[in-house]
C-alpha cells in the first residue's frame, strides 16, 4: 500500500512540475473586458500556460464564470492572478496560493483555481488540490482551454488515489463533533448535523463531546476511494465509567488481616498461660519454703519446669505479637492497593459490552464501508 501511494505521489509531482514549467511569465495586463464583450482573449500567445492570462480575461453573458463580475473586480482579480503566477514561477508556492486566494475573492474564475492547484500540490495538500481542480473543471474546457482541462481531469484521478470520503453524523443537541482533533460541526436543532468530506487515506478518529457525554470511534484504515459512514452516539460519563481492583479476590487482604489478628490472639493466650506458669512456680517455691521450716527451698530445681514452661510460652507469645503485627500491616497495605479505582472505557468498548440498547449496523456496498451506531440515552 505504501509503495503504491509513493508511486502515485512521484507521478503526481512529475506531472505538476511539467505543468509548472509550462506556466509562462504573464504579459502586461490588458484592460479587463466588461461582461458581454464577447472575447475570451486579451492578447495572443503561443506558449502553453496553466490557467493563462488570456483565460482569465474571459467575459460575456454566455460565460457563467464571468456573470455579474464587474470590470473593476476583474481588473483586481487579474492583477492578483499575475502576481500569483510570478510567485509560482519563482517556487514561492505559499505566496502564490495567497495571491490566488486574493484573486478569487474578486473573481471565482476556473483558471485561478487551476493555477492554485499547481501551487497547492507542491505544499502536499491533496484535499485542497482536489477541491481546486473540481472548481477548475466546473464549466468544462471553455474557460481553461482543452489541454488544461484534460490535464486537470487526469490529475484529479491521481490525487483521488490519496483520498477517501467520510460521512459523519450525530443527533445529540449541543455535541461538538471533530475528526482527528479538528472540530467540523456542532449539533443544532434543525441543522443538517452531518459532515461529508474527503480525507487522506489511513486511520482517523471521530469524536463527539458534550458536557457529561462522550463518544470516540477509531476507524479502521480507510482505503483510497472508500466511503466510510459513521453515526456517533454519545454516552454519559457513568455509562463509560468502570471500576477495578488489583486482585479479583477481594477477600485476600481481609484474610491476611484476619490471620494476623488470630496470631495476635494466640500470642495473647500464650502470654496469659505464661503468667499462669510463673504463678504456679512461685506458689510451689513458697510452699516448699514453708514446709522446710528454714525459710528456703532446698528442692527448687524440681519446680524449674514450671518456670521454663512460662519462659517458652512468653517467648512464643512475643513472636506471635510480631507476626500478628506484620500480618496486619501487610493486610492493610494490600487492602489499600486493592481499593476500587475508576477508569473510562471508549464508546467502542461500551458497544462491545452491550448488545442492547445499542445496535451496530454494518454498511456493505460497492465502494462503501462503515457502520451506523444507534443507541438510547
Amino acid at each position: 500500500m505504501k509503495q503504491t501511494i509513493a508511486g502515485v505521489i512521484v507521478v503526481a509531482l512529475g506531472l505538476a512540475l511539467s505543468l509548472q514549467t509550462a506556466l509562462a511569465q504573464p504579459k502586461p495586463a490588458p484592460p479587463a473586458p466588461t461582461p458581454g464583450s464577447g472575447s475570451d482573449t486579451g492578447a495572443t500567445g503561443t506558449a502553453e500556460k496553466a490557467g493563462t492570462d488570456e483565460n482569465l480575461q474571459a467575459g460575456g453573458a454566455d460565460r457563467p464564470w464571468a456573470a455579474g463580475v464587474t470590470p473593476e473586480r476583474q481588473r483586481i482579480a487579474y492583477q492578483a492572478f499575475r502576481e500569483g503566477n510570478g510567485s509560482l514561477n519563482d517556487g514561492l508556492f505559499k505566496e502564490a496560493v495567497d495571491r490566488y486566494r486574493v484573486a478569487l475573492t474578486s473573481w471565482d474564475h476556473p483558471a485561478i483555481h487551476y493555477n492554485m492547484a499547481l501551487a497547492l500540490l507542491n505544499l502536499d495538500q491533496p484535499i485542497e488540490v482536489y477541491l481546486s481542480l473540481e472548481k477548475a473543471i466546473k464549466f468544462g474546457a471553455a474557460p481553461l482551454e482543452k489541454d488544461k482541462y484534460e490535464h486537470a481531469r487526469e490529475y484529479m484521478l491521481l490525487v483521488a488515489k490519496q483520498l477517501a470520503e467520510v460521512d459523519v453524523s450525530c443527533n445529540k443537541l449541543g455535541a461538538k463533533v471533530s475528526i482527528d482533533g479538528k472540530e467540523v460541526f456542532t449539533v443544532t436543532e434543525g441543522g443538517t448535523n452531518r459532515y461529508v468530506a474527503r480525507v487522506r487515506i489511513g486511520k482517523h478518529t471521530f469524536i463527539a463531546q458534550k458536557t457529561g457525554y462522550n463518544a470516540q470511534i477509531d476507524a479502521p484504515f480507510i482505503e483510497p476511494g472508500q466511503k466510510f459512514r459513521i453515526e456517533l452516539t454519545l454516552y454519559t460519563e457513568e455509562e463509560l465509567t468502570r471500576f477495578r481492583r488489583k486482585w479479583d479476590q477481594r477477600w485476600l487482604p481481609l484474610a491476611v488481616i484476619g490471620g494476623g489478628v488470630a496470631i495476635g490472639l494466640a500470642g495473647g493466650a500464650l502470654e496469659v498461660s505464661a503468667r499462669s506458669s510463673y504463678r504456679d512456680f512461685d506458689s510451689a517455691i513458697a510452699k516448699c519454703a514453708a514446709e522446710s521450716g528454714t525459710g528456703g527451698c532446698d528442692d527448687a530445681s524440681s519446680f524449674a519446669d514450671k518456670r521454663d514452661s512460662g519462659d517458652t510460652k512468653r517467648t512464643l507469645g512475643f513472636i506471635g505479637y510480631g507476626l500478628a503485627g506484620a500480618a496486619i500491616i501487610t493486610g492493610g497495605v494490600m487492602l489499600y492497593l486493592n481499593r476500587e479505582t475508576s477508569y473510562k472505557i471508549t464508546a467502542d468498548e461500551y458497544r462491545r459490552e452491550r448488545s442492547s440498547p445499542v445496535s451496530v449496523t454494518p454498511l456493505v456496498a460497492p465502494g462503501l464501508a462503515g457502520a451506523i451506531v444507534r443507541g438510547q440515552f
